[in-house]
């Protein structure tokens, strides 16, 4: 009677055992977009933004409109690069001690995510608003990734058409990892100059929210787009993996 409960008990801890092996899972990445229009909302609602990024679990942030570059004096603009991240700042402070940022580019520490390197690149200035575009590699367990995050000029596609050259430039300079270039391009997704950046640099795309555009290479996985108030544009989240990752 004895072995005959031992056998069965073994039967059934082994029907409720459905977990699978992490072997066989693919790794992700949890990549999300989001532009916190930031004059008008920050720092009232960072803390509303915060919920939103943690709610979702995501490991890589990219915000635009976290740094004051809007109508700056002449003698702020010489050098190209705006400097005044305050915005970003506040949200890292909502976001908590597991985020550590670069810029406009956030990381969730908590969920296995470094930095590797991180920089920014100058981008032509549209008629009113200095532009410049930022880039990562992350890595998170012993896979690495190429994130460029960008926000093109709004009032002119001569400016747009060069913004979109030179963020292609920019994609192409790092050829070992797989590429995530994502952001406000403030132009249809499938508008002459995001085509451009995209042929330039060989892309995928992977979700359209409007002027907000998120594009791959080497990666493959879903996105969504969700409302993200009191923004005025909707959010992309990617969930993400290497081309090459399989369930065995």
């Amino acid at each position: 009677m004895k072995v005959k409960i031992i056998l069965l008990s073994l039967v059934a801890a082994s029907s409720l055992n459905t977990e699978v092996p992490a072997a066989t899972v693919p790794e992700t990445i949890t990549v999300m977009s989001l532009n916190i229009y930031g004059w008008k909302t920050m720092p009232a609602h960072s803390d509303d933004y915060a919920q939103l990024i943690t709610a979702n679990q995501v490991d890589v942030l990219a915000i635009q409109e976290g740094v004051d570059d809007w109508q700056l004096k002449e003698n702020d603009i010489n050098n190209k690069l705006p400097t005044n991240y305050q915005r970003a700042m506040t949200l890292k402070t909502s976001l908590g001690e597991c985020w550590q940022r670069q810029f406009q580019i956030f990381i969730n520490l908590c969920q296995g995510n470094r930095f590797i390197e991180s920089g920014r690149f100058d981008l032509t200035d549209g008629p009113n608003a200095t532009r410049t575009g930022e880039y990562a590699v992350i890595a998170k367990a012993d896979k690495r990734y190429f994130i460029v995050n960008v926000h093109w000029d709004h009032e002119s596609i001569a400016t747009r058409i060069a913004n979109a050259k030179e963020t292609a430039a920019q994609l192409n300079k790092i050829a070992q990892y797989p590429k995530i270039l994502l952001g406000d391009f403030n132009s249809q997704c499938d508008s002459r100059e995001v085509i451009l950046v995209q042929s330039k640099a060989k892309l995928t795309l992977v979700k359209s929210a409007g002027i907000d555009c998120l594009f791959v290479q080497g990666l493959t996985g879903r996105a969504k787009k969700i409302a993200a108030y009191p923004s005025d544009h909707l959010s992309i989240i990617a969930s993400l993996r290497y081309l090459n990752d399989s369930v065995q």
